[in-house]
């Protein structure tokens, strides 16, 4: 199995997994809590949201599921901006990590990986493009990436913008299905009573979302591989 399919797959569970969380009794209660406490102490919630998401990020605890929850929790806009603030400097912890504190770990890690090395080679020339088609091709998973960067030439600030670049699209992509899962889990509890067009708007923006991620990891999976044609991708 391809790890774009995995991919696909963990954002389906994790997609299934927040809409019972809002229709599941005894669950039910306590996420509404949640999300209303969130929604009604912005910064504290916003706060809270970003240290939970670097340390996971720094823990490779997978960012899907967290990028959801911001959309769960905050809506589509203000999720997705507080989605992005703390994706991008949870990699910046972990690329931090890796470069000053586990620079050997990860050597040793990703010793002979052909991936790695390609990547390195294009660094030295276009690190802000490299950066930002990898976050957004998935040629390396998203966690072992930010490590990675650590032992490669990129410079800090170079990696923490791209990164932020790179991981827009993605993020708001996961965010609005965590506020479609939120709208769906609220019809199934009885919360909510959307018209006919309401259902056929939902069932687009699932089809949309999964469109357009298979778009976006096609077309900078061979765009990076221009930019690198010496790396083997099994993304083709």
């Amino acid at each position: 199995m391809s790890r774009a399919t995995i991919n696909r797959l963990a954002m389906v569970g994790m997609f299934v997994a927040l809409v019972y969380a809002l229709y599941a009794y005894p669950i039910a209660d306590q996420v509404v809590a949640l999300v209303d406490w969130a929604q009604t102490h912005l910064l504290a919630g916003a706060l809270v949201y970003v240290i939970c998401v670097v340390l996971a990020t720094v823990l490779f605890v997978p960012g899907s599921g967290s990028m959801m929850i911001a959309g769960y929790l905050f809506g589509f806009s203000l999720g997705t901006v507080i989605s992005a603030i703390a994706i991008t400097l949870g990699a910046q912890c972990a690329f931090l990590t890796g470069r000053l504190v586990a620079r050997d770990w990860v050597a040793s890690k990703v010793a002979g990986n052909a991936r790695l090395g390609a990547i390195e080679a294009g660094l030295r020339e276009e690190a802000f493009v490299i950066v930002v088609l990898t976050r957004l091709s998935l040629v390396i998973p998203f966690n072992l990436l930010n490590y990675m960067y650590g032992i490669t030439s990129v410079r800090g600030g170079v990696h923490l913008l791209a990164t932020g670049v790179g991981m827009l699209a993605p993020v708001a992509l996961y965010v609005y299905l965590g506020t479609l899962a939120r709208d769906i889990g609220q019809i199934l509890s009885g919360a909510a009573t959307p018209t006919t067009l309401g259902y056929w708007i939902a069932g687009a923006g699932i089809i949309a979302i999964i469109t357009l991620t298979w778009v976006m990891h096609r077309a900078a999976s061979r765009a990076l591989e221009r930019h690198l044609p010496t790396m083997e991708s099994d993304n083709a």
